[in-house]
């Protein structure tokens, strides 16, 4: 071998020793950072499926102790149960049907609700045993195991305590949830989170068997030992609020990057797959690239000497030292690019792996801190739309037409001057946070809170066809609910909490008012002086509606016309309305 040869061959293994290191560094730093990204968003989106599991079970059991709270009131007749819980039942938006049991366990009467579409429903127990009734009233319910309908709808039976308003137990109700939305909520999830593919997220029970899932068939297959769940033969591993992740494969062989996140409350689980071609196709463009840059390189080291050779180590020794930084957490490093050569193109692509992976993480800090800053005003969905960029919330406004509900404490004054100011705010908390749940669960937003006074907004930034309907339907659940909770507020206060409430429907101006840094989103215009003026006039338990809520809600509700009234800051009258019990 000539010494040019040699000369040339030593050179290259000269120059790639350290490009290699580089190499290494880079792929290896990467392929770190790109796994635990990609483990911590799979256990995020897990996280998100678990939210909408607990909100479906909270309203099922929410509603299930509403139509319980109904029938135990005193004035409840034994003639008139049936035709109470029927009534509950035909106004409830997740379950079907209600079985009471004497405080014994005997079966008294089961009533299903009259409903369209309700069909191959489950058939109550006739007796309830000792420990279902000592479970569901010390932990105040206690959920069965998931069945199969025989229409195949996976449901889950429940069994929870009925009590009088004194506390004292009345009964036992026995129910159940049709849980096939599930499958489309996860679906849905599904495509947001991963490009638009629906079946990545499923949902197994204590059994291993998959409850929710994108594909109707996959519904009951038993996913013991398989894929994610590899090494779990039963559903005791997920009593334990223990996530995992895991590397594993499908049946078909395909590799497939799993998590796994117990719901340990019913033993439920919730698994998250992703490909793990798609999940490092970064890692491996970044792999060849490297390759590339190193080849070319070598080449190049061979041909322009040793001056060449160390013209072009020292970008590689930079890139090894920002790969460094990048794998400590620092994605502020960069490399210099200082030609459109080989070596300037690596630098680039180091610098544009960097950005990305800055870029992702500050969407992560975003998207957490957007998340608490909305869920105190917004509703769970609206605040998912908000985060995923389906609504946006820029400073700035624009004309749409609002429902507005003012709701507010009937002779707060009163009770503020009898009661300590910590005591006032205690029972205004309790109050806001009914008034808050509420408005949130017919798709409203709460706008602010006013001393004792809340202020709701339907049809922004979400807008529903039904909008009016939803806040006239929140105003009375909110009285409904105020009734129960009146229940311990007159043993604490001597007296009834009472509520006047003025609803209006109008064309105003929505959005962020304020600055970049401090702003509020919330509703101006004539429809909110209204709506206020109306939640003055109104009396205690009353709901005032103008014309234009009832052009909306129109034979759905009955209302009285108290005729025309003047209104003040407005040059005409308005007819007003009372809505009937």
């Amino acid at each position: 071998m000539k010494l040019w040869q040699k000369y040339a061959l030593a050179l290259a293994l000269v120059a790639l020793v350290p490009l290699g290191i580089a190499t290494w560094q880079i792929v290896t730093h990467d392929r770190e950072e790109l796994q635990r990204s990609a483990r911590d968003y799979h256990l995020a989106t897990a996280d998100v499926a678990l939210g909408t599991i607990r909100s479906l079970l909270e309203r099922a059991v929410a509603e299930a102790r509403t139509v319980g709270a109904a029938l135990a009131q005193p004035s409840v007749t034994p003639e008139e149960r049936e035709r109470t819980v029927r009534a509950q039942l035909i106004g409830s938006g997740i379950i079907d049907q209600l079985a009471v049991y004497s405080p014994d366990g005997a079966q008294v009467f089961h009533v299903r609700a009259p409903r369209d579409g309700v069909r191959g429903a489950l058939e109550p127990p006739a007796q309830l045993d000792e420990d279902s009734r000592r479970i569901a009233l010390d932990q105040g319910r206690l959920p069965w195991r998931v069945e199969r309908r025989s229409d195949g709808a996976p449901v889950l039976p429940f069994v929870f305590p009925i009590k009088r308003p004194g506390g004292e137990l009345y009964a036992y109700g026995w129910t159940d949830v049709d849980l096939s939305d599930l499958s489309d909520d996860v679906a849905e999830l599904s495509r947001r989170r991963f490009g638009g593919v629906p079946g990545l997220v499923r949902v197994v029970d204590e059994q291993l068997r998959v409850i929710a899932a994108a594909d109707p068939a996959e519904l009951w297959r038993d996913l013991a030992g398989r894929g994610p769940l590899e090494g779990v033969t039963s559903g005791a591993a997920l009593r334990k609020d223990v996530a995992h992740t895991v590397d594993t494969h499908r049946d078909d062989g395909t590799a497939v990057i799993g998590a796994v996140v117990p719901l340990p409350e019913l033993g439920w689980g919730v698994i998250v797959e992703e490909y793990a071609a798609e999940a490092y196709a970064a890692v491996a463009r970044s792999t060849k690239t490297a390759l590339l840059v190193g080849a070319i390189f070598a080449a190049l080291a061979v041909l322009v000497g040793v001056w060449a050779a160390r013209r072009f180590a020292a970008p590689v020794v930079s890139v090894s030292r920002a790969a460094q930084q990048v794998a400590g957490g620092d994605f502020a490093a960069r490399v210099a690019v200082t030609g459109g050569d080989e070596v300037g193109r690596m630098a680039g692509a180091f610098n544009d792996m960097a950005r990305d992976l800055g870029d992702y993480r500050e969407r992560l800090v975003e998207e957490t801190r957007v998340r608490g800053n909305l869920s105190r005003f917004l509703s769970p969905d609206v605040v998912e739309s908000v985060v995923v960029g389906a609504e946006d919330l820029r400073l700035g406004g624009e004309r749409r037409e609002i429902t507005v509900m003012f709701a507010d404490v009937v002779a707060f004054t009163e009770l503020v001057e009898e009661r300590s100011p910590e005591f006032v705010v205690g029972i205004l908390n309790e109050l806001f946070t009914i008034i808050t749940e509420i408005v949130f669960k017919h798709g409203g937003i709460i706008d602010k809170f006013i001393g004792d006074c809340a202020m709701a907004v339907w049809g922004a930034p979400r807008k529903h066809d039904d909008d009016a309907q939803r806040a006239v339907r929140a105003a009375e659940e909110i009285l409904r609910w105020l009734e129960v909770g009146n229940a311990k507020w007159r043993k604490e206060l001597g007296r009834d909490v009472q509520l006047a409430i003025g609803i209006h429907t109008g064309t105003a101006v929505v959005g962020n008012i304020g600055s970049e840094k401090r702003m509020e989103y919330t509703a101006i215009g004539d429809v909110v002086n209204v709506a206020a003026r109306l939640e003055r006039l109104a009396r205690p338990g009353q709901i005032l509606v103008t014309k234009n809520t009832m052009a909306h809600i129109s034979g759905e509700f009955d209302a009285t016309s108290l005729g025309n009234i003047d209104i003040v800051g407005r040059n005409r009258t308005s007819e007003i309305f009372l809505l009937e019990e």
